[in-house]
């Protein structure tokens, strides 16, 4: 059997494998849906739990990320912290494949919105949207599209093209638009600035040394994605803040309550003012100064609702040479 043989079989084998993880997902995807909402983010915070006490990797990375982050806490309030955050996490992965359900008729009630922050810039000159792995961020591009705000969200596509197709579909539903983290991404991204457009982007995740610039996060250098400060030292385009949080029926992420209401449906949209930042002309030490905003927004947003950050992110990956300590 010569190399090219056996290149075909892999290539037949990979196919097979993701038409069959395609197979199950989209049976999950259906199944989810036919549920009531309460009784699937039930069965979404199971499979949170469940995927806590069996993924120690991830657990690991959970607990190791929230000591870094919170030294002050107790062994008992990181433990805590970690299983609020994975059944967080098990609705969020529900409500993404019930992103359908979500509509103009019936936005409002799920998600509290005031878009007074972004309306008269809206259509008039480009955004960049500042937000994170934090909440339901799938969730939060929907609500801003339902609500007559249509951008573009900036997006990775999954290594299996079956189920990327289910994402992207339920994505674009309502009119935004997807920009891939390809070669023509840049070009993409300015293009839809320049033409009045949102530009959503997650800049809280580790970058690798080649690309990455590191930056204070929890007073932790972390290697963080320089390209869209630099696209925003460029362009001077408004930079707004937006985070979605989960609620209760109290209007406050307590589980207690929670308990007693069994809602865990509903969520708040904050949209923050456009950052104030001080350009000083050279591109570099804008980028640097807006890269430092961007962790601080964040890093607030985290300290607030702790159990709503993507914890599993191996976020100080990428260290610092000794010799530049």
């Amino acid at each position: 059997m010569n190399i090219f043989t056996i290149n075909i079989i892999i290539v037949k084998k990979n196919k097979a494998s993701a038409y069959f993880e395609f197979i199950f997902v989209y049976c999950f995807y259906v199944f989810l849906n036919i549920l009531p909402v309460k009784l699937s983010l039930k069965f979404g915070m199971v499979l949170g739990v469940i995927f806590y006490k069996i993924d120690k990797k991830h657990r690991r990375h959970t607990h190791r990320n929230l000591k870094i982050a919170f030294p002050e806490k107790s062994e008992k309030e990181i433990d805590e912290i970690s299983i609020k955050f994975y059944k967080n996490l098990g609705m969020i992965f529900v409500e993404i494949f019930r992103l359908d359900k979500y509509n103009t008729g019936n936005i409002d009630d799920f998600v509290e919105q005031d878009f007074t922050n972004i309306k008269n810039i809206y259509g008039k000159q480009g955004i960049l949207l500042l937000t994170a792995h934090f909440g339901n961020w799938e969730l939060l591009a929907k609500t801003f599209s339902l609500k007559g705000f249509v951008g573009n969200v900036l997006a990775r596509p999954l290594d299996n093209p079956y189920i990327e197709k289910i994402l992207y579909k339920l994505r674009t539903r309502t009119g935004n638009k997807v920009i891939y983290n390809r070669e023509n991404a840049v070009k993409n991204i300015l293009g839809a600035l320049n033409a009045g457009e949102i530009v959503g982007f997650l800049p809280d995740e580790n970058a690798s040394k080649r690309i990455g610039v590191f930056v204070d996060f929890f007073g932790v250098k972390a290697c963080t994605m320089p390209g869209m400060a630099n696209i925003a030292a460029k362009t001077k385009f408004p930079v707004i803040p937006a985070f979605i949080v989960r609620l209760d029926e109290s209007n406050e992420f307590n589980e207690e309550n929670v308990k007693k209401s069994g809602n865990y449906a509903k969520h708040r949209l904050i949209i923050e003012p456009p950052l104030d930042i001080k350009y000083t002309g050279d591109r570099k030490t804008d980028t640097m100064n807006i890269l430092k905003m961007f962790n601080e927004k964040i890093e607030d947003i985290i300290k607030r609702y702790p159990e709503q950050w993507f914890w599993i992110h191996n976020r100080w990956k990428t260290k610092l040479d000794e010799e530049n300590l």
